[in-house]
């Protein structure tokens, strides 16, 4: 198994790739939550987004923002800070088709 910090880490970048999955499929809502959360765990740990994925990232913000307006948009980000680490990976594997391993399975 991982070590608890580069799971973490890991769990911030796979929670902001499934975030973009989400907004290109319509559900900014999740994605902003998903976003949120990712961003809870980076601060949590200390590590930034790589710079590399920056652009993307921030677009990706952007675009969610502008589909869900600022303020449904805030309140989904701190939905998102506001969940345990787990209950994220829950979301975000929930809307992940076919067959995806759940940790501890």
């Amino acid at each position: 198994g991982y070590q608890e910090l580069r799971d973490s880490a890991g769990v911030a970048l796979c929670l902001e790739a499934i975030a973009g999955l989400a907004a290109a499929e319509g559900e900014p809502g999740r994605a902003a939550r998903l976003l949120g959360a990712a961003a809870a765990q980076r601060e949590g740990l200390g590590t930034p987004l790589p710079p590399v994925d920056r652009a993307e990232y921030e677009r990706c913000v952007a675009d969610v923002r502008a589909a869900l307006g600022e303020e449904a948009f805030t309140a989904a980000w701190e939905a998102g800070r506001a969940v345990t680490r787990e209950a994220a990976v829950e979301e975000a594997l929930a809307g992940v088709p076919g067959d995806v391993e759940q940790p501890g399975e």
